[in-house]
């Protein structure tokens, strides 16, 4: 009842984590098994589904989602890719997980460092991007209002910011922290700035 509970939204939210059984029939103790963790069902009041498994494979949150049809929420991670290509998913990306990225710079960089100065630019970025959608919680906007005020406030930024994220790129090692912050940033481009129906007719 919950699977079809979180299924029945418009929107669901994967991630998996690492967990270990330690007596799990014909398993080492040692072996790495996974969460999935879904998230869906009623905007008002989501589930949270739970769903053990040995095994990574994206066919795990394949064979949960079957005929669904609606946004599907994830990080970069490979094996969320069938995503892109199944019929009836709009794909996004997660900014928290690019947040993440950038924060990972600045934790290990220098108080000096300029790559840090780059990574503080980012986050603050992202962190103007939650203070909006804060914003439409705060002064309880409908769907409507809410796209309205991202069309407004949001997407500019977002327009910015790619083309920041384009032009470091080039200059930033790509096999350094920094870099592999932006590659994945712009690698998840795409699932960032998904077109609505109505701004593909306008």
């Amino acid at each position: 009842m919950l699977r079809l509970y979180v299924l029945s939204g418009p929107l669901i939210n994967i991630d998996e984590t690492t967990v270990q059984v330690l007596n799990e029939p014909g398993r080492k103790p040692q072996s790495k098994s996974y969460s999935w963790v879904f998230l869906g069902g009623g905007p008002e009041m989501p589930g949270l589904y739970y769903h053990y498994a040995p095994s990574r494979s994206g066919k795990i949150a394949e064979e949960f989602l079957n005929d669904y049809q609606g946004y599907v929420q994830t990080d970069g991670y490979a094996g969320y890719n069938f995503l892109d290509s199944k019929p009836g998913i709009a794909h996004c990306g997660c900014w928290a997980h690019v947040r993440r990225k950038f924060n990972d710079v600045i934790h290990a960089a220098g108080s000096k460092n300029m790559r840090k100065g780059k990574a503080n630019h980012a986050m603050s970025v992202i962190r103007g991007l939650y203070l909006i959608e804060r914003e439409a919680k705060n002064k309880g906007l409908d769907e409507e209002q809410t796209y309205q005020l991202r069309k407004k406030e949001s997407k500019p930024i977002i327009d910015e910011f790619e083309i920041w994220l384009k032009e470091h790129a080039l200059v930033i090692p790509p096999k350094s922290l920094l870099g592999k912050a932006f590659s994945y940033t712009l690698s998840q481009w795409p699932s960032f700035v998904l077109q609505s129906d109505r701004d593909s007719q306008s």
